[in-house]
Parts: C-alpha cells; sequence; structure tokens
C-alpha cells in the first residue's frame, strides 16, 4: 500500500458561472458538477489516478451522499473497508460556486456531522500497510495515526489547511509530520508576518523532511531536506475552475516523494497536475495521469484532453 488517508470525506456541488450576481439578480449556469470532495479524500483519488495504490479510512453518514462518496472512492480503485458508515448523523456537503471571470470562488458547506473515528478505531495491521499517511486535520485519530507512523517509519503527509480553531493544535503536531504543505492563507497566520521562508526553516528544524506552502498563481516555496526553493506557477493554461487544486497538489506531491524524485521535481510535478486539474471544472474530472502529467512537464502540451471531457461529463450527469 503507498498512502492511506485519514478523512471525513464529503459530496461537491460545483456551479460556474460568468460573474456573482448582485442581490435580486440573475445569471446563467456556464456549466455544473457532482463531485467527491474533500481534502485528504481528493488528495487520495489525485494519487490513485498517478499509480499509487490508495486505501481511505474514515466516516460517512448513511445517507445518499455518504453512497456517493464510497462509490466515487471504488470507481478510482481506493480500498475503502475502513471508511465506516455512520448510523447518526449526515456526511458533509458543500456547494462551490466558481466564477468564469475571476479566480473567486464562494462555498456554502454543511460540515460532517458523523463522528470521526476514535484513536481505539484505528487498525494498526491496516496502518502498518502504508508508505506514507496523508492527514487533513489535527484531530485526536490523526494525532495517533501519525504517532504510530511515526514509531513505524512511515512517512506522515499533512494538508496544512485548518479551521481557524486548529490553528495551535496543528501547530503543536508539527514534530510528527514529515511533509507539511499549507495554503498560503493558513501561512499568513502561522508566519504572524515573518517571511514564509523563515517559517518553513522553523518547521523543518522540528523534523519536517518537507515543507512547502502554495501560493496560486504566485507559485509556492519550500524547503526542503535543508534546500529552500521557490518555484513558479504554470501560466500556460486555461483556468475552468480551481476547486480542489491545493488537495491535488497533495496527491501529486507525495506520489511523486515516494517514487523517489528528486526535491525541485516533485514540487515541479504537483504544481503541473494541479494546473491541469484546473482546466476542468470540481476537484476529481480534470486530474491527470501520469504520463499526461510528465508529458506536459516535458513539452508544454496538454494530451488526453478528450478523456477530461468525458469525466467531467459523467459527473455532470450526476446532477439531478
Amino acid at each position: 500500500m503507498d498512502i492511506i488517508g485519514i478523512a471525513q470525506p464529503i459530496k461537491d456541488l460545483i456551479l460556474v458561472v460568468d460573474r456573482i450576481p448582485d442581490e435580486n439578480g440573475y445569471t446563467s449556469l456556464l456549466d455544473y458538477s457532482s463531485q467527491g470532495g474533500g481534502k485528504v479524500s481528493t488528495a487520495l483519488v489525485a494519487a490513485a489516478r498517478l499509480g499509487m495504490e490508495c486505501a481511505v479510512a474514515g466516516t460517512i453518514g448513511k445517507d445518499a451522499k455518504g453512497k456517493f462518496v464510497r462509490e466515487d472512492f471504488i470507481r478510482y480503485g481506493i480500498q475503502a473497508e475502513q471508511l465506516k458508515e455512520r448510523e447518526e448523523g449526515k456526511t458533509g456537503y458543500c456547494v462551490c460556486i466558481a466564477e468564469k471571470c475571476s479566480p473567486n470562488r464562494r462555498f456554502l458547506g454543511e460540515r460532517p456531522t458523523v463522528k470521526q473515528l476514535a484513536p481505539e478505531e484505528l487498525d494498526p495491521g491496516f496502518l502498518r500497510q502504508a508508505r506514507a499517511i496523508h492527514l487533513e486535520t489535527p484531530d485526536a485519530v490523526s494525532i495517533a495515526a501519525a504517532e504510530f507512523a511515526k514509531s513505524q517509519g512511515i512517512t506522515v503527509s499533512m494538508d496544512a489547511d485548518p479551521y481557524p480553531e486548529e490553528t495551535g493544535a496543528l501547530i503543536e503536531m508539527e514534530g510528527l509530520i514529515d511533509i507539511y504543505i499549507g495554503s498560503e492563507a493558513y501561512f499568513k497566520v502561522r508566519s504572524k508576518g515573518k517571511p514564509f521562508r523563515d517559517t518553513l526553516y522553523e518547521i523543518a528544524e522540528k523534523g519536517c523532511r518537507a515543507a512547502a506552502v502554495t501560493m496560486g498563481d504566485q507559485g509556492l516555496e519550500a524547503v526542503i531536506d535543508g534546500e529552500y526553493f521557490r518555484i513558479p506557477a504554470f501560466h500556460n493554461l486555461p483556468v475552468t475552475d480551481t476547486t480542489g487544486a491545493g488537495d491535488v497538489f497533495h496527491g501529486a506531491f507525495l506520489s511523486a516523494w515516494i517514487k523517489g524524485l528528486e526535491p525541485r521535481r516533485c514540487l515541479q510535478f504537483a504544481s503541473a497536475a494541479s494546473a491541469i486539474k484546473c482546466t476542468g471544472i470540481g476537484g476529481r474530472a480534470g486530474i491527470p495521469d501520469w504520463d499526461t502529467t510528465s508529458c506536459f512537464l516535458e513539452t508544454g502540451e496538454l494530451l488526453k484532453k478528450e478523456t477530461m471531457r468525458e469525466r467531467e461529463m459523467f459527473y455532470k450527469n450526476l446532477v439531478i
């Protein structure tokens, strides 16, 4: 097993308009799609698309959204036996409204009300199979999974983009994390006015091998094994929707890292996969495979556009 993710998956509905209308205004839908969502969940799908063997552990509700989420994991070959269905509570839901005229998005979310896994529900034998464990929040089960992984020499990866109330807990957890990648919005809070570079080195000093901040069209900064990198973003692809771009970056970076690519190439590969994803609607439809991403890095050309369109139509047809 390459990657195990600890997650609370959600269901996404993505709406694309030219511009969000004013109060009482009207605008036409340019596109729409019904897809699986969630930070770790989409990262796992990206990794699976890139050839990794993946599994998910977490909880969903016994509802239509939970059924959709499970089926979407299975669609990509992700093992979902450890995704527990709870009798009480609901699977999370998010409506994303994307503007065609700008990179702006609006999120209308309902957090999962199903109870997340308790630490004692983790299966050590299951976790021990992984080369890496990917996490999305500093909750009790994620901390327990990280502690177990560290004891077994398993790489711990964290999507460092917590809810505001989780910031302190994430900082306390930094010493357990090997790959620590977060959004610009989070690093502005984490850095407290200091240059991102200083904060990345600070995190690295706690034992983190790879720390990075993603900054959208401004690229990224990273410190990997003590070396500082500044990687520009790709600007030669049309942007349809940035939903899930950061999640795909995580899955692609972790895939490249596991395959042994050198640090700069890991960052470039993840940036390329994320940029390609943005040419499609939603977090899932536009995720490229390994050959498509590698070809784009080498030539600047985007192949297999027809398969992306097929996946877009598949998810669009799931909206009723």
